[in-house]
């Protein structure tokens, strides 16, 4: 027999039922409301709980000014939610352009009039049609504007769906949980609707829908908390090729892992139940340096791991279209070979025989590669000219041989000041040059001074024989312009150099436009 209010169970249920959906709706906008699709999840959610909650009033038969009131306000939710839902969507999707006029107008305007319209339905009977039953919890037959909400609501979930399920078709692991526990949410609804035009309804008398909607917003919540929903997004999953040589990873804002391609996988040895773990634990193995480098914006560095595998790693912070950080790009590089070429080069007389710096044509290698990374990621990059000051006087007094242990000398004092990624290299008789990654003009002359200080403070004994020497520098950095090149550089560098010997020598003098 048909189910009439008052029946505590329907009540109690439907309040149960909104009290979830109100709650998940108050944890959304307290943890997650700047998240994309966050604001459409929480007015969805508050759809559903008013739906549940007014719909409970009616089956408690709760006093009301008329006999309709409570399934009329319930209508704000029922309404309200598919045209949610299907923002919601859009939105994690990565479909937001879509809402534009007119489907913005659409989605937005289309339940505003259906309430107007129900709400003045007794000057037209548009919406009911003139056959609303007293006491029904359910509209069986109603009017042109009911039909067409109907059809509308069932279009917008049915849109929705469409969209969600293609994008788990090209999702990747961790975003096919995501949207794969949206999409069970959602079939419910589908089920509810084959059984209610089934006639099989488990609630006699009662309109199930609500309980299939809020089933959905469960589903929701359960993906919001399980799988990190509104928190691990596709940030970058477009950029991401699967067959790219080189290794792609993609974190979030909390440092987990967002996304990997199968170069990455391999070359971090890494198993597939890593995405959404905190990057800490999944490169455990590294050292606390080399992760620490990857959380740094815009940053460049070099690691080797298992020591037979080098990787150039590249950092630069993901933005969303207001600016503000949604994650970090990863992309890792195999500099395996280009390592092992380099010490080739250096076994095959790649460093001058009296000294051990660099000779010049292994340095104008490191330098063009150097000046090439350093453009390519934005970095600082300096170049330092060294001559030492009345070098011949020093042989036609002490001897060749005293010439050879201050070169000897000079050499030594470099390396000991320098960092093991500077380049320092001897480019014939007492000229010498010193290439500085990562580092600014500025800081290039507070250690072209120290050098330059050191080496006149040093006393060099030959032959029982005491002196003293000095050396002028010429400094310059790599500018900004894409057209400057290692011949360009070194041709400052000269000019400055030429400079110091004129005003005196034993000094630093960095290069002017002037300057020529």
């Amino acid at each position: 027999m048909p189910v009439s209010p008052p029946n505590t169970t329907y009540s109690a249920l439907l309040l149960v039922a909104g009290a979830v959906c109100l709650l998940v709706a108050i944890v959304v906008f307290q943890t997650r409301r700047s998240a994309a699709g966050s604001l459409a999840l929480i007015g969805f959610l508050l759809a559903l709980a008013r739906w549940d909650m007014t719909y409970a009033m009616f089956w408690a038969d709760v006093p009301a000014p008329t006999s309709f009131f409570w399934l009329d306000i319930t209508y704000i939710g029922v309404v309200a939610a598919p045209a949610a839902a299907f923002v919601f969507s859009l939105q994690i999707t990565h479909r937001a352009r879509w809402l534009k006029s007119p489907l913005l107008a659409l989605v937005y305007l289309e339940p505003l009039l259906v309430l107007i319209i129900l709400f003045t339905d007794a000057q037209h009977g548009l919406f009911f049609g003139g056959r609303r039953m007293e006491n029904s919890a359910f509209i069986q037959d109603g009017g042109p504007v009911f039909w067409f909400n109907v059809v509308f609501s069932y279009s917008l979930i049915l849109l929705a769906t469409i969209l969600l399920f293609r994008s788990f078709l090209r999702s990747s692991e961790l975003y096919r949980k995501q949207l794969g526990t949206i999409l069970l949410g959602l079939s419910i609804t589908w089920l509810n609707s084959i059984i209610f035009v089934a006639g099989v309804n488990p609630l006699p008398g009662a309109d199930n829908t609500p309980f299939s909607f809020t089933i959905a917003g469960v589903a929701f919540a359960y993906s919001l908390f399980r799988y990190h929903l509104l928190d691990i997004v596709p940030v970058a999953r477009d950029i991401l090729i699967e067959k790219m040589s080189e290794g792609v990873l993609v974190m979030d804002v909390q440092n987990r892992l967002v996304d990997i391609n199968p170069t990455a996988r391999r070359m971090l040895n890494l198993p597939h139940a890593v995405l959404g773990e905190p990057v800490e634990r999944v490169l455990a193995h590294w050292k606390r340096g080399d992760r620490e480098a990857l959380i740094q914006p815009n940053a460049a560095s070099e690691f080797e791991l298992a020591g037979k595998t080098h990787m150039e790693v590249q950092v630069t912070p993901i933005l969303d279209s207001r600016g503000n950080p949604v994650g970090r790009l990863v992309v890792l590089h195999d500099i395996t070979k280009l390592k092992k070429i380099q010490k080739d080069l250096l076994v095959l007389a790649s460093r001058d025989s009296l000294t051990g710096a660099f000779n010049r044509g292994h340095f104008m290698e490191l330098a063009v590669w150097e000046i090439q990374r350093a453009k390519r990621y934005k970095r600082k990059l300096t170049l330092v000219m060294m001559d030492l000051d009345y070098f011949k006087k020093v042989n036609d007094t002490y001897g060749h041989q005293s010439g050879d242990q201050v070169l000897v000398a000079l050499a030594n004092t470099c390396r000991q000041v320098t960092r093991q990624m500077d380049i320092f290299a001897r480019l014939g008789g007492e000229e010498f040059a010193l290439l500085l990654p990562e580092t600014s003009q500025r800081n290039a002359l507070r250690s072209a001074e120290r050098i330059r200080s050191q080496i006149e403070g040093a006393s060099i004994v030959f032959d029982s024989r005491a002196f003293t020497v000095t050396i002028s520098m010429g400094v310059t950095e790599l500018g900004r312009q894409r057209n400057d090149t290692l011949e360009k550089m070194l041709h400052r560098a000269d000019r400055a150099l030429y400079r110091a010997k004129e005003e005196g020598r034993n000094r630093v003098i960095p290069w002017k436009p002037e300057m020529g």
